[in-house]
C-alpha cells in the first residue's frame, strides 16, 4: 500500500466517522443478509458491536504506517474471533459488507481508487486475523 492509498483511506474514514452509527447499522444489516448463519454469534447489542467495529477500523486506519503495532492487535483479534465462532469464509462477507457500506455512506465520493485502497487495507486485516486463527494459542 503506497502513501497515496493510505491518505485516501484515512481521508475517507474521517468522512465516515460522523456517520459511524448509521454506517455500522448498514454494515451489520448487509453482513447478516450475506451470511445469516452468523447472526446468532453476536451476543452483544448491535450498537455496541458497531462501536467495537469502528474502534478496530479506526485503530487500523491510524496505524497504517506502524504495522509493528497493528499486526499484533489484528492477530489477537483473529484468535479471539475463533472463540466467538468466526470461520475463514466469514471474512469475505465482512470485507464485502465493509466496501458496500462505504459506497452507501460516501456515495460518489467513494471512488474506484478509494475502493481499491480499502480492499487492500481489509486484505491485510483479514489475512493477519485468519493466519493467527490457525496458529496454536500463545
Amino acid at each position: 500500500m503506497n502513501d497515496q492509498q493510505k491518505k485516501m483511506v484515512q481521508t475517507s474514514f474521517a468522512r465516515l466517522v460522523p456517520k459511524a452509527e448509521y454506517a455500522a447499522e448498514l454494515f451489520y444489516k448487509h453482513f447478516f443478509e450475506l451470511a445469516p448463519e452468523v447472526q446468532h454469534l453476536f451476543k452483544s447489542e448491535l450498537r455496541t458491536q458497531g462501536i467495537k467495529l469502528f474502534q478496530v477500523i479506526s485503530f487500523t486506519v491510524c496505524s497504517l504506517d506502524n504495522m509493528d503495532e497493528l499486526l499484533p492487535l489484528l492477530q489477537d483479534l483473529g484468535r479471539k474471533h475463533v472463540k466467538y465462532g468466526a470461520q475463514d469464509h466469514h471474512y469475505k462477507y465482512i470485507g464485502d459488507s465493509l466496501i458496500w457500506t462505504m459506497k452507501k455512506v460516501l456515495k460518489s465520493d467513494f471512488t474506484p481508487e478509494m475502493q481499491q485502497a480499502w480492499t487492500d487495507v481489509y486484505s491485510v486485516m483479514s489475512a493477519a486475523m485468519i493466519e493467527a486463527a490457525h496458529q496454536e494459542p500463545v
